[in-house]
């Protein structure tokens, strides 16, 4: 991961008054307004001793209130940014010469000193978010009363798709409160009898984004959209989407697709017209200034879940205090890779994906020897930041964690790490070494009340337990390893009804976790259900998994039973308790 981290940064020592100042324009669609200067050169919106003062003296004749804000310093040179919300450059300015480019155009056409041209290339990220303060999130869940379930249930596809009378009925009646597991839902049919968690399926973040994609679509008809890479991990949801026009850039490792009629990468080909969405992941810094300097829309399109989000926030103030951070995480997840691009802005970081990793850096933390402590860290080098010294920068530690993993694995971990740091500076000295505001601060309320609700059925005698999502859903194969444990080869990790394929046989996905297991990443047909006149079955969902999928599930077991020894869904739902 240390070829895409960015040096962090430590607070800059007093540095003499400048002389000069440059003033860059932007509009919200990140081109930046220019004019011609000498020699048909692109010349920035402001620059000079007094160019933030007639700069934003100009604006305020134009009738805008938008202020210019210091965003680096760089030899003898200030800069600052402005940023107007509209997409369009405004008439009074076009009659004054200006125009906007996309800032590659800029770049390739402008007499800038080579320094502040850098300066500039290195804070472009900050343009879509420029008015943010620490405490603001890009896009806010949005509450009950503003959900717009209708833009994806549109038509019969849809419908089938996301809309579940039983889990409508479950929902109402199970969730007192959104953060709050309760007891399971019993729905008993006859022949079979279905365990449902209290909560289950799309989170606010899921939800957020889908709607977010199908708004979208709907209101950009003439335009391509894409999505930086699948909106979230189910393959349903995305090829639903994929009908209706989404295309997408990337793979959910990172890697470009082609256009098929090209046969060159869609990155190649992008637009000041195009539209890209950030996915509820969110994504890397570099992802985003490609698209920014590309003349794209970005804060407009970006469905970042704010609780990833505020796994940022707390990797920013960790790392302003001093402390290294360390990532509970899949190191090619596109989350953590996200985490990893913002907590390196501020302090070296490091991804470590298990107790195992955790054990072997703590042999790196105990280690006095500096070479011995060198080469224990080697295997660590690829996931943590550039220049990232075992020395010094493994002294102060705080961990977050990617949102989706199961919260007791990450407490295990911060606890582990306490006691290495106990044993390495003394019991009475650990505050100082670790930050012990990380013990599970940055878990993801939605992924927990899952796993909480999940457990409360647990203790209850099944003959399955079923956990449906898609085959790169972290959280979902965290809620099946709950049900591995408890339930054994009677647990199963499924796609759709399409997995099961008889009362006898059903489709199990290996989740690709170990790497030394041969099976990983394949589906194996296992026994299902025994030889019984009525059996009793554990059904859930990870964050990803639409609600439709999951009656089609239990429709589909129904139809194995004799018609008359199954009760109807009204009946059922009437005595739902």
């Amino acid at each position: 991961m240390n070829n895409d981290a960015k040096t962090h940064s430590r607070p800059n020592a007093q540095v003499a008054p400048v002389a000069q100042r440059y003033v860059f324009l932007f509009l919200g669609n990140c081109r930046i307004v220019v004019r011609r200067g000498l020699e048909r050169l692109w010349q920035p919106f402001g620059l000079g001793r007094n160019g933030v003062e007639n700069a934003a003296a100009h604006l305020e004749r134009l009738g805008f209130a938008e202020q210019p804000v210091k965003v680096a310093e760089v030899e003898d040179a200030e800069l600052y940014f402005v940023v107007l919300d509209g997409m369009e450059i405004p008439r009074a300015l076009m009659k004054e010469g200006y125009s906007s480019i996309p800032l590659w155009r800029f770049y390739e056409n402008t007499d800038l000193l080579r320094p502040v041209l850098e300066a500039l290339k290195a804070n472009a990220i900050r343009i879509p978010y420029l008015y943010l303060n620490a405490n603001d999130y890009i896009y806010r869940f949005r509450a009950e009363s503003e959900r717009n379930r209708q833009v994806y249930q549109s038509d019969d596809t849809s419908v089938a798709l996301y809309h579940s009378a039983l889990c409508d009925a479950i929902k109402a009646v199970k969730r007192a409160k959104e953060r709050s597991a309760t007891s399971p839902a019993r729905l008993d049919f006859g022949a079979t009898e279905f365990l449902l968690p209290s909560h289950f399926g799309f989170c606010l973040g899921v939800q957020n984004a889908i709607e977010r994609a199908y708004e979208t679509l709907a209101a950009n008809p003439d335009k391509r959209v894409f999505m930086l890479s699948e909106l979230i991990h189910n393959p349903f949801v995305n090829e639903d989407l994929k009908a209706r026009g989404l295309r997408y850039l990337q793979s959910d490792k990172g890697v470009p697709l082609l256009d098929e009629r090209s046969g060159s990468p869609y990155w190649d080909s992008l637009g000041e017209d195009d539209i890209v969405i950030i996915p509820a992941f969110g994504a890397r810094d570099e992802d985003k200034l490609r698209l920014i300097e590309r003349g794209l829309p970005i804060r407009q399109y970006d469905a970042t879940c704010m609780l990833v989000e505020k796994v940022w926030k707390a990797a920013r103030r960790y790392g302003q205090q001093g402390y290294t951070i360390i990532i509970h995480g899949k190191a090619e997840h596109e989350e953590t890779k996200a985490t990893f691009s913002n907590s390196a802005k501020h302090a070296p970081s490091l991804v470590i994906r298990d107790m195992k990793e955790a054990a072997a850096l703590g042999d790196v933390i105990y280690a006095d020897d500096p070479e011995e402590k060198r080469r224990l860290f080697e295997p660590f080098r690829e996931k943590a930041t550039a220049g990232f010294d075992p020395q010094t920068d493994l002294q102060r530690l705080a961990l977050v964690n990617q949102t989706t993993l199961l919260r007791n694995e990450t407490l295990k971990i911060i606890a582990f790490l306490e006691q290495v740091l106990c044993k390495k500076y003394g019991e009475a000295h650990v505050t100082e070494h670790l930050a012990m505001s990380s013990k599970g601060d940055t878990l993801c309320y939605a992924t927990q009340v899952n796993q909480d609700a999940l457990a409360r059925a647990l203790d209850e005698e099944i003959d399955a337990a079923i956990v449906v999502g898609g085959k790169n859903s972290s959280n979902t194969y965290q809620l099946f390893r709950l049900c591995q444990d408890r339930f054994g080869d009677r647990a199963f990790y499924i796609q759709s009804e399409s997995n099961i394929l008889s009362k006898e046989e059903i489709e199990h996905f290996i989740f690709p976790y170990d790497p030394n297991d041969p099976k990983q990443g394949i589906m194996e047909t296992r026994r299902f259900l025994p030889d019984q006149e009525s059996v009793r079955i554990l059904v859930t969902g990870g964050a990803s998994c639409p609600d439709g999928i999951l009656q089609q599930i239990i429709c589909r077991i129904n139809g194995f039973f004799p018609q008359e020894r199954i009760r109807s869904v009204e009946s059922v739902l009437a005595e739902l308790e």
